[in-house]
């Protein structure tokens, strides 16, 4: 059975500027990525009240619901696994792309000039149609996934390796001494984009 949500939508808040600012993310981001504030929403017919600041990110007529500041329950989701994060706001063409691992990476890698898509899972493998869509519009595609440096697995960087394997792509990985597992803890992390870029353009180079 199809799962429907609903939303009710609320204005901007200066709680939601605390949240996104750190990022580097603002409200024109947030509208450019169809993030919108939300009150409450509905799961089929059952009516859900935000407690805490609550978002739903836009795909289509499909919505993923992120509420942040929850310990249990931060996700609701309706979306496809060809619900591409942040394919539509992409440029026709440009000189690099990312896939990473969330929305909120592919907004904070926006903010720091970069082009940025997210699949709906980081466990998901791109389509082949996709990456060769992605060549012909960029020169150089790289993976951007999780380092998660404090789990012996590291499952973000064991699928990072499987897709630049199958498809020839470059890895980027957030050195462990900054233990930040993505590029929006970084950016949390150390207070400034700059060291974001200064890894891009560190790693770029090397490969």
């Amino acid at each position: 059975k199809l799962t429907t949500i609903k939303k009710k939508r609320r204005p901007f808040s200066q709680e939601d500027q605390k949240f996104w600012t750190k990022y580097y993310i603002n409200k024109k981001i947030l509208v450019m990525f169809d993030v919108e504030p939300i009150s409450h929403y509905w799961v089929n017919q059952n009516r859900f009240s935000c407690n805490t600041i609550t978002y739903a990110f836009k795909f289509g007529r499909r919505f993923k619901i992120y509420s942040p500041l929850e310990d249990k329950f931060k996700w609701s989701s309706n979306t496809k696994s060809t619900d591409i994060q942040g394919l539509k706001q992409l440029p026709n063409i440009g000189k690099q792309l990312f896939i990473t691992s969330s929305l909120k990476d592919v907004m904070c890698l926006y903010a720091a000039g970069y082009s940025a898509i997210a699949l709906q899972s980081e466990m998901q493998n791109p389509e082949e149609k996709l990456i060769q869509d992605l060549h012909d519009r960029f020169e150089e595609i790289l993976i951007f996934y999780d380092n998660d440096y404090d789990n012996e697995n590291n499952p973000g960087q064991t699928m990072a390796r499987k897709i630049c394997d199958k498809f020839n792509l470059s890895n980027i990985c957030i050195p462990d001494k900054y233990k930040s597992k993505d590029p929006s803890d970084l950016v949390v992390n150390v207070g400034s984009p700059n060291i974001l870029k200064h890894i891009i353009n560190e790693q770029t180079r090397c490969n």
